[in-house]
């Protein structure tokens, strides 16, 4: 079982690694600076994994469910369908769906650490929206 998430780890990564250099070179300079969906979902593990003090099978099932969440909210980015509530609808189907997904791997204490982590990175997001300079972590 860790064989074959490991493996799939592994090509989901190459894969994805590929797919940026073959769009950053396709895409306009300032969307080349967005970091890849690949690229986000280590850093958000590395941060839950400290935060929700993860098993190592825990960190690979959230590794997949991160990246696949990621690489489909990437795609309705770079492929939009000019109708934004559809595409906002989607993006909160993609989040809900990863964030059922996370929930089912936790412990109960962990699911309780996970919910106030959501909670803060909110409130740091709406801070950012009102533009309040320093956000606070």
């Amino acid at each position: 079982m860790r064989f074959v998430l490991l493996a799939f780890i592994g090509i989901t990564s190459c894969t994805l690694a590929h797919a940026q250099t073959i769009a950053d070179t396709t895409l306009p300079p300032s969307a080349q600076k967005k970091i890849s969906p690949a690229r986000q979902a280590a850093r958000q593990v590395k941060n839950l994994e400290k935060q929700l003090h993860l098993t190592q099978d825990q960190v690979l099932q959230l590794q997949v469910i991160l990246i696949n969440r990621d690489v489909a909210i990437d795609s309705l980015r770079h492929n939009p369908s000019g109708n934004r509530h559809d595409e906002a609808r989607s993006r909160r189907a993609i989040q809900q769906r990863a964030d059922r997904q996370i929930d089912a791997l936790l412990t109960d204490d962990q699911r309780t650490l996970y919910q106030q982590w959501k909670q803060k990175q909110r409130e740091r997001a709406m801070q950012r929206r009102l533009g309040s300079g320093s956000v606070p972590q």
